[in-house]
């Protein structure tokens, strides 16, 4: 009778030892899949965004400060944006600038000088405003400098526009205010509006302060703040650059060297110079494979053409 206790006691721990290793196996086997469909999904999605083409790629058209408009260049203006957007063009720098109570709108800078060539009335001293007094000011007695949310509102009616930003600032505190005031903007109205918005750096570190809020798809690196004693090499700006995923430089053409062309060449950076008006010299610049930033000119496939 012990015997026969005893064999049924074995028996059952057997079983219970047999019903815990199943148990394990199974949940070692859900783990290993979640883990797979993880990577999966992971590794999907980073295909995706890299099968995505750069906007930039073909080397379209940069349109500096929203583009001419009846005799007036950099006006920043929606009117602006709606007749060259209608000429054609695509891909539109936009000069922003924050208030003085925070809120960011499309304006050059805030010098004296500035309100004279919007054909503004000028103040006693210069700096940023409050929004309520700036935004009433026409330029030029009838165009309309737009604040960040009325440029989404153009992004949404436009889905085939970009906007190049130019901040003019690599101040860490500046660029912070500017770029968490315009992800947080845009967030709230359209997260996948911000697949549109091009970030432009003056230096290294700005990539860092802005990647805090944003990890934009497109992002230039303008060299125009560099000084001859400040500038990184070609070499270093290329492995830079190709490393931090930045999609093109921008500088004036004095600074694009053989040397420079090269190495931006060898690790497939995109080059764009600025601001170019004459047809000829477009020309000469496409044929060395760069973009350009224009005030008017427009790339018709063949030609550049003047309004």
């Amino acid at each position: 009778m012990m015997i026969g206790r005893e064999a049924k006691l074995k028996q059952g721990k057997w079983s219970i030892l047999l019903l815990f290793i199943l148990a394990a196996i199974t949940l070692a086997g859900c783990g290993k899949d979640a883990v797979n469909e993880n990577v999966l999904a992971s590794e999907a999605a980073a295909k995706k965004k890299e099968k995505k083409q750069s906007v930039l790629a073909d080397k379209p058209v940069v349109l500096h400060g929203l583009g001419f408009i009846e005799g007036h260049m950099v006006t920043n203006s929606i009117e602006a944006f709606t007749a060259n957007y209608d000429r054609g063009f695509r891909v539109f720098e936009v000069d922003l600038q924050m208030t003085s109570d925070n809120r960011l709108i499309a304006r050059h800078d805030w010098e004296l000088v500035h309100y004279e060539w919007l054909g503004q009335e000028v103040p006693e001293v210069g700096g940023p405003k409050p929004f309520d007094e700036i935004m009433p000011m026409k330029i030029h007695g009838k165009y309309t400098a737009p604040s960040w949310e009325q440029i989404l509102e153009l992004m949404q009616k436009y889905p085939d526009a970009y906007f190049v930003t130019d901040t003019k600032d690599k101040e860490e505190e500046i660029v912070r205010q500017s770029f968490s005031y315009l992800v947080e903007a845009t967030k709230k109205v359209d997260p996948e509006l911000l697949d549109r918005v091009i970030p432009q750096i003056y230096d290294k570190p700005m990539l860092g302060y802005i990647k805090d809020y944003h990890d934009f798809n497109e992002v230039i690196y303008t060299l125009y703040k560099h000084t001859n004693e400040d500038i990184p090499t070609p070499k270093d700006l290329a492995e830079w650059s190709a490393a931090n995923n930045v999609t093109a430089i921008t500088a004036l053409p004095f600074r694009l060297t053989e040397e420079m062309q090269a190495a931006l060449n060898e690790k497939n950076i995109t080059i764009y110079t600025h601001t170019i008006n004459k047809p000829e010299h477009a020309e000469a610049y496409r044929s060395r494979g760069w973009g350009i930033y224009t005030d008017y000119l427009l790339y018709d496939g063949e030609n550049y053409i003047a309004p």
